[in-house]
């Protein structure tokens, strides 16, 4: 089972907070328009706060650089509402009907206009990157928004697939969830002019920093409090999505018992059928080696950190590898 949290991400933003705040002003800002549906629909998605990770990465990115992050908050905004698309997406696509414990876009109105504004998200994000003014930084978001598009369209081609390889599945986290957190911090560091270098650094750090965060995720389907988690929980079984823990224990099965999972997948799981597996799950040990895999990523992470000297954002990024292993949502 998951750890009880002791880090709280308000102490890991503590070197950026004062921006994160106006971050959350800038998202509005920037989603501004006279339709009155896609303010409705804005408004409703963004009255509850996600985690800001991404903008939170891109500003601790640049915090190893920058005293006044102020240029930098249009960027993070950016990146939140690109990530913000990609849930509303992904909730389509999943047929969920929860989101930070409120009904879903999809939910309350319908996936029709839960696409649009998804993509009306999509292009207000690309246009505040272009709106940077900075090429290095434009072509980096641009090949990321490529790259997460395709990783869910790999996703989505390998539903089902219970041949599926640990490798195909890191292949798939690392375009769809790692890309997007790489580019945060590659991002923020472009901004604060680093060398190569350390561009580079930030860029691996939030790569295997985003593969332990989406196997944590994906654990957190399985076996998470669905009220903490704030999303449907079971929902990449339903959809046929094989993650860490299903694909370790298949390859733990005989023929017999992998055949009847399978049909169990693609037939659906009742909640009473979904407490067996979760069961069937804890006694391989497959939620643990997870875990393991996810705390493998995290020293690969870590190691990314050394070319940095000691400072308030190197401790921040520190502990947010201990965060994502032990976090509840």
């Amino acid at each position: 089972m998951l750890q009880q949290n002791t880090i709280t991400l308000e102490h890991i933003y503590e070197p950026v907070q004062s921006y994160l705040a106006k971050v959350e002003d800038r998202i509005l800002d920037l989603l501004s328009t006279d339709n009155e549906l896609s303010s409705e629909v804005i408004r409703y998605f963004f009255k509850s706060k996600g985690k800001l990770l991404r903008p939170a990465l891109t500003l601790l990115g640049a915090s190893f650089g920058m005293n006044d992050l102020a240029p930098v908050v249009s960027v993070a905004a950016a990146f939140e509402i690109f990530h913000s698309a990609t849930l509303i997406h992904d909730d389509i696509i999943d047929c969920a009907y929860l989101r930070r414990n409120y009904p879903t876009v999809n939910t309350k109105w319908n996936s029709q206009i839960a696409v649009m504004i998804g993509d009306f998200l999509h292009d207000r994000a690309i246009k505040a990157f272009f709106n940077s003014k900075n090429e290095r930084l434009m072509a980096s978001a641009l090949n990321m928004a490529g790259t997460v598009c395709d990783g869910e369209i790999l996703e989505m081609k390998e539903r089902h697939n219970f041949n599926l390889t640990e490798q195909g599945y890191f292949t798939i986290i690392e375009r769809k969830t790692a890309m997007l957190l790489a580019t945060c911090l590659e991002s923020g560091a472009i901004l604060a002019g680093f060398p190569d270098e350390r561009v580079f650094a930030l860029k691996r750090y939030g790569m295997n920093f985003g593969k332990a965060f989406q196997i944590m995720d994906d654990c957190l389907d399985i076996i998470g409090n669905e009220h903490e988690f704030g999303k449907t929980l079971g929902a990449d079984l339903e959809a046929g999505t094989l993650t860490l823990p299903v694909i370790r224990l298949v390859s733990l099965l005989d023929e017999k018992e992998k055949a009847r999972i399978y049909s169990k997948v693609k037939s659906g799981f009742a909640q009473p059928e979904l407490g067996d597996f979760i069961r069937l799950l804890e006694a391989h040990g497959v939620i643990e080696y997870s875990i393991g895999k996810a705390k493998e990523f995290t020293e690969y992470a870590n190691l990314e950190l050394s070319i940095f000297p000691d400072s308030p954002a190197r401790q921040s990024l520190e502990e947010l590898l201990g965060y994502v292993i032990q976090r509840k949502r």
